[in-house]
Formats: structure tokens, C-alpha cells, sequence
């Protein structure tokens, strides 16, 4: 007669997760069922032993294995004969931490548990260690090698060895078993759940890819198309970074197993309690938006009434944001904290940033900081810099082209004879919005998107503190100067009559900035 496999109660959903692992057991032969927990992952491992030799694959991939993990914060391990005997010869110790006689909370009627002694696992422990550094120094041997040969392309093939060499015994260490059959990054994927260290150590390109595992795998393609150019070699300091990083990762992870191995009591975990940040009201409003990180890059009072505000320059790590809500994000934080801050957005994914680090690599490494975060949802963002920038005339050819359309508007105004005014209009729209994005490219490195002019213009006073003083200008007009100059305004039809006692406060504004602007380029 087969018991009931109960879940302790210690467990948050041990009756839900009960129903589940009972349902299993119907329809395969169960031998020993352990809970054990993992500090490193914050969650509990649930190791079911079956008589199998062999778990056939659709069992590794049943829905109730995913659902217990995203539901219930469990990771399932089900276990063959064969991976307990590959787990115990290999030497982990992921049988003696986590499937031992304090965390047994089922066995088979007629099934002996037994247990290896610590002295023989540790034996294999050690033996399993130092064939570990034995490849390790091997494979570093040769990449110094290929290095003093300016092998570049073959430095990169060994380096993904290294990888894969570093990703296999943390999945033996951490998993208890490996996963040779899917790509680098897949498994790299998976060991972050039993992991979360490694989502600190590489950018992801996708949610299933990384840029340096792209940038390694750009050796194959350049020796197949026999173009060294397809070599990734701007990632070469973050490979070797990384390299250095995942080492780390690998050797703490061996010594913590011997060190959990040996001791026989465990400690409580103390919790800090965090302080409040003078910012949670405004980060309260933002976590809406799935946002990964926030960076405060500048921050500065401004008076109104005798009322203070306090303006945040925030840069968002998402890629759930688009142009128009950084807009309503504006409007929405400046609501409801009641006028006590504003901010001014910007929102890019770490991919984005990653992608264009060619252009833009000297605005973001001043940025991203971390004593500018304020709010992480889960890792600080990653990013691979590159050795330096590359050189871009893409600023010098936006100056020109906004210089060549202000020298047509400054044309169309000298004309005498002109009946009318129809179209200058636009063509002041576009003038203030382009200048608006060649000031902060050529001052800070950084072209904005297609965002707010009302954020444009923010970010050209952050630039340079010289554009607030076009205020007293921008308050002659009566009409609202930034909605006039949103480029859909004048686009279908126009968003004001223009008379002719606006164009000298035009004239005048324009002048100005682009004196601001045509010293940037006199440098």
C-alpha cells in the first residue's frame, strides 16, 4: 500500500504543491521525496527520487514542474537512478546538502534510505575541484597563447570553452546535473534561478541571449566568411572582465559547498532594514512601468509662488516605456506629489544603451554610476563598455542641416515683398525642435529620441544653464511656446496665426540659441 506524500507545513503552499506531488506520483514509482532550501536562490528545492534509470524528457518539461516554480518559488528536481549515481561519482555534494536524512520527507514502504559519509563525498569533492583548475589552468594557457599571437579569433573559441567549462561545473555544483545539449546561453538562463548572482555579470541582448556570448560566438562567423572585421573586438575587455567575474562566481561557489558541508548549524539570515529614500514618492508613481533601474544624474530646486519644487533628471532603465509616456510620466509625478517634484525622463533598455555605446558610451558611463541609482527592481543594470568611443559626424551633419534651415528662415524674413506669413510657422517648429536635439548631442554626448519638447528643452537647460535665461523671452509670447513648437501642432494646420509682432521674439530666441549652439562647433 503507497503512503501519501505530505509536503511539511513549513512550506507557504505545501497544500497546493501536496495535491501536485501526489498527482506525480500516481503515474511514476516514487522512492524518496526531500524539501531542502537554498539560501543563494531564496527558494525551495523539492527532490524527487523515481525508480526509472532514466527521467524521459516530457517529465522535465511538465507544466506542473514550471508552475510549482512560478507559483510556488520551488525548483523540482526529478531524478533518475542514473543522475543520483552521476551526482554522488561527480562529487558535487548536491545529494549530501540537499537530499539527507533531515530534509527526507517521503519514502518508499521497502526502500532503504542510505546516505554516503561525508569523509568519502568530500574525497570526491576534492578530486572533483582540481579537475576543475586542471582544465581551467589549461584552457588559459592556451587563450594567453593565442593572445601573444594576435589570434584573436582563436582566443575567442577558447573563451567560449572557458564558458562553457565555468557553466558546466556550476550546473553540477548548483543543479546537480548539466545540460550539454542546450546552447551557452540557455543554460546560462537556467542557472540564474538557482543563481542570481550570474544576472550580474552579462547584458542580456534578448531574453534568452546575452551580447557577450554574441560577441564570442563572432568568431565562428568570421572564420567562416574569412573576415576578420566580423570579429566583435570592441567586447574584448568585457570578455576578459566577465571571465574574471564568472572565475569568482565559480571558486565562491566551491567554497561555500564545503563550508555549508561541514557545519552543523545554521545561522539566521538578518534582514537590514533598508532606509526610506528621500525620492519614494516619486519612485512609488514609476515602478507602474516595470522599470529595471532608475538613474538620478542631476537634481536642482526651482521657485514658484514662494512654492519649491524639486526637479529630478532621471534616466529609466525599461523597455516597456515609450516616447509619449515619458511625457505623462512628467505630467503624472508633478500631479501627484502636488508640485513638490518634477522630473524630466529619459528611457532606454539596457540593450539600447548597449547597442550604442559607439555614440553615445561617454554620456552613459558619467550616468549609469552607482551612487546615481536610486531604485533597482531586481540586479544593477549591465553593461560591457568598450575601450573607447568610436568617432561620429552624425552631430556635425544635424548642425549643418539645422543651420542651413535657420538660414532659410532668417531668407524668408528679409523679404519685403512676403504677403504673407503662411509656413513660418512650421518652419519655427522644426527649427526649435531640431536645435533642441543637436544642443544636449553636442554638449553632452547624448541625441535624445523622438520625445517632448517640454523634456527636450529640460535637458538643454541641464546642458547648459544659459537656455533658462530665453524665459523672459519665451513669456512675451501669448501663447504657449511649447506647444507651439510640438512638431504636430503646425504639421495640418496652424496651431496659431503668427503676426508680425511675434517674429522679433522669434528672431531673437533663435539667435540666441544658436549662438549657444555655434560656439559647441567653434571648439
Amino acid at each position: 500500500m503507497s503512503h501519501k506524500i505530505i509536503i511539511p507545513n513549513t512550506h507557504p503552499h505545501h497544500k497546493r504543491l501536496s495535491d501536485s506531488i501526489n498527482s506525480f506520483a500516481g503515474k511514476h514509482d516514487v522512492k524518496l521525496v526531500f524539501l531542502s532550501y537554498s539560501k543563494t536562490s531564496q527558494k525551495h528545492f523539492l527532490i524527487v527520487h523515481i525508480k526509472d534509470t532514466h527521467v524521459p524528457e516530457e517529465v522535465q518539461k511538465s507544466k506542473w514542474i514550471k508552475k510549482a516554480l512560478e507559483q510556488f518559488d520551488t525548483h523540482i528536481f526529478i531524478m533518475g537512478e542514473q543522475n543520483v549515481r552521476l551526482s554522488l561519482n561527480k562529487g558535487s555534494l548536491f545529494i549530501y546538502r540537499h537530499c539527507n536524512a533531515s530534509t527526507l520527507i517521503y519514502k518508499k514502504e521497502g526502500h532503504e534510505f542510505t546516505y554516503p559519509e561525508l569523509s568519502k563525498q568530500l574525497k570526491r569533492f576534492r578530486q572533483f575541484k582540481e579537475d576543475y583548475y586542471h582544465t581551467k589552468f589549461l584552457l588559459d594557457a592556451e587563450i594567453e597563447g593565442a593572445k601573444e599571437n594576435n589570434a584573436f579569433s582563436m582566443a575567442y573559441h577558447l573563451y567560449l570553452s572557458l564558458f562553457e567549462h565555468y557553466i558546466f561545473y556550476l550546473e553540477i555544483l548548483c543543479i546537480g546535473d548539466y545540460f550539454s545539449k542546450g546552447s551557452l546561453s540557455e543554460r546560462i538562463v537556467r542557472l540564474e534561478g538557482f543563481l542570481p548572482e550570474l544576472k550580474t555579470l552579462m547584458l542580456k541582448k534578448t531574453e534568452n541571449t546575452y551580447f557577450i556570448i554574441d560577441a564570442l560566438n563572432s568568431a565562428k562567423k568570421a572564420d567562416k566568411e574569412q573576415e576578420l572585421s566580423c570579429l566583435k573586438d570592441e567586447f574584448e575587455d568585457a570578455i576578459f572582465q566577465t571571465e574574471q567575474r564568472l572565475q569568482g562566481i565559480v571558486e565562491d561557489v566551491f567554497d561555500e559547498i564545503k563550508k555549508t558541508a561541514k557545519k552543523t548549524e545554521q545561522n539566521p539570515i538578518l534582514i537590514a532594514n533598508k532606509g526610506v529614500s528621500p525620492y519614494e514618492p516619486v519612485i512609488t508613481i514609476l515602478k507602474r512601468f516595470r522599470i529595471k533601474e532608475i538613474f538620478l544624474f542631476h537634481q536642482e530646486e526651482e521657485s514658484f509662488e514662494n512654492k519649491k519644487t524639486t526637479v529630478l533628471y532621471l534616466l529609466l532603465i525599461s523597455s516597456k516605456i515609450n516616447n509619449d509616456s515619458l511625457f505623462n510620466i512628467m505630467q503624472m509625478v508633478s500631479k501627484q506629489t502636488e508640485g513638490r517634484f518634477n522630473v524630466v525622463p529619459i528611457a532606454h533598455s539596457g540593450a539600447w544603451i548597449q547597442e550604442h555605446l559607439w555614440e553615445y558610451q561617454e554620456f552613459f558611463q558619467k550616468v549609469m554610476i552607482p551612487e546615481n541609482s536610486i531604485f533597482q527592481a531586481d540586479v544593477p543594470t549591465v553593461i560591457h563598455w568598450h575601450k573607447e568611443q568610436l568617432y561620429s559626424d552624425t552631430c556635425a551633419m544635424q548642425y549643418r542641416d539645422c543651420n542651413e534651415l535657420y538660414e532659410k528662415y532668417k531668407l524668408l524674413r528679409s523679404q519685403e515683398e512676403l504677403k504673407s506669413n503662411e509656413g513660418l510657422g512650421l518652419i519655427l517648429s522644426a527649427l526649435f525642435y531640431r536645435i533642441g536635439t543637436v544642443f544636449p548631442y553636442a554638449t553632452l554626448g547624448y541625441r535624445p529620441n523622438d520625445i517632448n519638447i517640454r523634456i527636450l528643452w529640460k535637458l538643454c537647460e541641464y546642458a547648459d544653464p544659459k537656455v533658462k535665461d530665453f524665459d523672459y523671452l519665451i513669456k512675451k509670447l501669448p501663447f504657449d511656446f511649447f506647444e507651439f513648437i510640438n512638431p504636430h501642432k503646425n504639421l495640418y494646420w496652424n496651431f496659431t496665426h503668427l503676426g508680425e509682432k511675434h517674429f522679433p521674439i522669434f528672431d531673437e530666441l533663435a539667435q540666441g540659441f544658436f549662438d549657444l549652439v555655434d560656439k559647441q562647433f567653434e571648439k
